[in-house]
């Protein structure tokens, strides 16, 4: 994964599979898959456990399966790496 100001420069290619979750385009900047994910969790309110310390994983929808794979739920921490991997395998850089 890029660090530091390399990160703020590099663009993703998006795929068909990437839109529903990321939004339309043909590109991302890095720096905004964080943001346009969290955005969508929480406007599907993907949330899960109780209480504010306990919200720790995150509910896998349809449109996220062909990013983060079958799991019924992601932790916090698992998320990027997932993320991360369909990135590198699929060469999107």
């Amino acid at each position: 994964m890029p660090r530091g100001q390399a990160l703020m420069k590099r663009t993703v290619k998006m795929t068909d599979e990437m839109q529903p979750v990321f939004g339309p385009g043909k590109v991302i900047k890095v720096s905004d898959l964080n943001k346009k994910l969290w955005a969508y969790i929480k406007k599907n309110k993907l949330m899960s456990g109780e209480g504010p310390l306990m919200k720790r994983s995150i509910k896998v929808t349809d449109d996220m399966k062909p990013v983060f794979g079958s799991k019924a739920t992601v932790k916090i921490g698992e998320m990027m790496k997932l993320l991360w991997v369909y990135i590198k395998k699929n060469k999107l850089f």
